[in-house]
Order: structure tokens, then sequence, then C-alpha cells
């Protein structure tokens, strides 16, 4: 029997990631082989991203690109959160032999073997991985993402993620463990914890993140905890108690979106600048320098005023961020803010480049601050051809904060837990040397 041929590609953020390496792991456990050109391969996947308007362009234009260079046999699976957002997209592209949905993710290797028509998309999801669900890594051996939650209650103005993830649903924390567990037992070193909102969780199993993290903590092995999409009102005294433990990492990516309080009202976000301000105060006068602050913000909001723009930049200028993601306002259909009358593009860009600067600036000075200290780094891979190890240290959450070269080796390993000192920068790049 010829081997059935796999491509795989997936767009998006980390919660998508997991999803892709369920259904990864389902086809490659139903006989499937991967390979690395679509124009070799018998079916082609593409996970979707649907979160703004340039991440459903990017999807599209994939999924066009996809479908030129395939082999005219072969087969084209589109799936995610561009389908979930639009259920009659199947009729919309007909280059896609078969549209799957969210609730669908752990059915694929079915879905495909049937050959059935594309499956009625469930416009309310409430699939989420589970530690039943096989996963293949695709990040690396030693470092793995778990969506402890999916969807999101929040209702923020601007966010179309309800109307993709539909509503907030939770694991049970002891299937939580599990899978942590399972994953540690496999070598990996760094658990990053992932969902719309992590400081929600518990709240369908009467506890916290922070008993969550206790326990996690107390799982046997060598790992650090690292966790994602930290919600501002949700930081409290609990939470950092448990932050203070050798095994979680004092990382905190905390989406503030802006800072004046007329705007944060317009966008539904249910904190105000005073509530900010005390987090990043609680943060810093628990954890000093060792604390690494990861945020995002939105330039061009429909009705932000000239005024209330250039108080999100001199606030970003004074406060202790080191990772800032700077977005323009995106119109998103079906949001209450969607219905607003947005500015003009050249204006939402013209304020997206200032932000930029500004985020910039406030970057450049605070990761300056790092180089000369000593941190832990996760030594990920020795790449042969460039003679380069590298890994990740405290500091540098997996895709989106860059690397450390690791320059002095001599008999560690990938998966090695390294202390190090940082002795350069390059951007968010850092290099370092093994303290012996």
């Amino acid at each position: 029997m010829r081997t059935r041929t796999l491509y795989f590609e997936s767009l998006g953020c980390p919660k998508n990631r997991v999803d892709t390496e369920v259904m990864l792991a389902a086809l490659l456990g139903d006989g499937w082989r991967m390979v690395d050109d679509p124009a070799a391969a018998d079916l082609i996947v593409l996970n979707t991203c649907a979160f703004i308007e340039d991440a459903r362009k990017e999807s599209l234009d994939r999924v066009f690109d996809l479908h030129a260079h395939r082999r005219k046999d072969s087969r084209l699976v589109l799936a995610g959160c561009l389908p979930q957002l639009y259920p009659d997209i199947a009729a919309k592209i007909p280059e896609a032999d078969l549209v799957i949905g969210i609730e669908d993710i752990p059915h694929i290797a079915a879905l495909v073997g049937d050959g059935d028509p594309s499956p009625q998309i469930t416009t309310d999801p409430h699939f989420i991985a589970t530690a039943r669900h096989d996963r293949a890594l695709t990040l690396s051996p030693y470092t793995s993402y778990i969506k402890i939650a999916d969807g999101c209650d929040n209702r923020c103005s601007y966010c179309a993620i309800p109307l993709i993830r539909g509503a907030y649903r939770e694991r049970p924390p002891r299937d939580i463990l599990d899978e942590a567990q399972r994953l540690i037992d496999t070598g990996v070193k760094e658990l990053t914890l992932i969902a719309q909102d992590t400081t929600a969780y518990g709240r369908d199993h009467d506890t916290t993140l922070a008993k969550l993290l206790v326990k996690l903590a107390k799982l046997p092995g060598e790992f650090r905890i690292r966790v994602m999409y930290l919600y501002p009102s949700g930081i409290d005294e609990a939470l950092l108690d448990a932050f203070d433990n050798p095994k979680i990492i004092p990382y905190f990516e905390i989406p503030l979106q802006h800072a004046d309080d007329t705007v944060l009202k317009a966008m539904r976000r249910r904190y105000r600048r005073r509530d900010i301000d005390r987090a990043l105060n609680r943060i810093i006068q628990r954890f000093g320098d060792r604390a690494v602050i990861r945020t995002t913000f939105i330039a061009g909001f429909p009705g932000e005023t000239a005024a209330q723009f250039e108080e999100m930049r001199r606030f970003i200028a004074g406060a202790p961020l080191d990772y800032i993601g700077a977005f323009g306002y995106s119109k998103e259909e079906n949001t209450p803010a969607g219905k607003l009358r947005s500015h003009r593009r050249d204006t939402i860009a013209k304020r997206l480049a200032l932000l930029q600067e500004t985020a910039q600036a406030t970057m450049e000075q605070r990761l300056a601050r790092l180089v000369g200290t000593t941190t832990t780094v996760l030594y990920e891979e020795f790449d042969p051809e460039s003679a380069l190890a590298t890994g990740r240290g405290k500091h540098q959450a997996p895709e989106i904060d860059g690397i450390t070269i690791l320059t002095n080796l001599e008999k560690e390993r990938p998966g090695d837990l390294l202390t190090v000192r940082l002795t350069g920068r390059d951007g968010i790049d850092f290099t370092a040397e093994v303290v012996r």
C-alpha cells in the first residue's frame, strides 16, 4: 500500500497551535506521513486564523497559494477559526475539498477518510483538547502549551473571539495535571498555560488559577511553568503568591489595550487606569527586576481622541513594560465597536507608527537592564549548519520574544535548563554564556 503523505500548516496563536497538534496526532496515528512540501502531499491541511482582518487575509491568501501548488489528485482541508467565523465558507471557496470547524477538530482523521462533503459547522463549539487527546508537539520536544480553557465571556466591544471560539469553558484541574505530568515524563521542560483569559480559570470548578499553579508546581520532575493571557483585573495577591515559586516564571503577559479610562470603557474592558497601575505596582513590588511584563495596545479605536492617544503613549513611556505589541484598530463585523464610526485608515496608520515608536523606545530601555544578569535558559536546539546553539531565557516566551544564543557550551545538551549570564543583546535576541 502506498504511503499517504501529509502537509500541515498552522496560522495564528498558541491556542490554534494546540488544535493543530491534536489534528496532526490524529492523522499521524491514522497512518499519514508528514512531508515538508505541499506539492508532494496527498493531503494538505491549513489551520486558519480569523482574529483580525489581516489574519483573515493571510488565511485566504494561503488557501489560494496552497491550491495553486498542490497536485491535481491531492485534497485540501480548510480548518479552524476562519470556517468557524464564516460557517458557509465551503460554498465560497471551492478550492477547499473539506472545511471543518472547531467542533470537528478531534474527528479530522475520520472526516478525511470518509471523503464525505464538508460537515455542518457547529456555531456554538464546545471542544477543548484534554489529556485524553494525543498531541504531536510542534514547538520543540522540550516546550509545550497547555490550553486550560477556551472561549471567552469578557465580550470586549472590538473582539470577535466569542464569535469564533464560543463561550468560556474550562478543563477540570485533574485533567490539566494529568496532561502536564505526561508532558513532563516525555521530556518537556517548559509548560506554558494558555487560554483567552487565564485569570478566569476555576470559576466552573470551584477553584482559581492560583490554586492550579500551586498544584502544578508540586508535580515531580525538572520543569518550569509560564502563564500567558492574564486579564489585568484578575491579578491579585493570591495569584502573585502562587507566582512566588521557583518553578513558576515571574513572566506576566497582560493585554492592556489602552490607558485612558474613556477608551477602556468604550472597549468594554472591565478595569480602569487605576487598576492597571495597581496591578503593575504589585508585580514590581513583589518581584522587582525579576519580573518581565508583556502587553499589547490598540491605536485608533473608534472615538479615540488625539489627547487620549497621547495619554496612552505617555503611559507606555513611563511604565515597566518589557515587551509591547502595538496594533492598529481592526473593524470586526458583528461586534459592538464594528457599528461605530471608525477613524480613517491613514489616521490609524499614523497613530500606529507613533505607538510603535514609543513602544520600541520603552522596550529598548527595559531590555537593556537584563544584559549582565544571571538567569536560566532552556537549551532547545543546535543547528549544525550555523553551529549555533539556541534557547530561551525566563524572559522569553515561545515564538514571540526572540531567542538566546549560547556561546560556550561543552557537554550540555538540548533539553537542559542552564544557568547563564546574559552577555549581549540584538533587539529581542540575547547572547549568553553558561555559568559553571
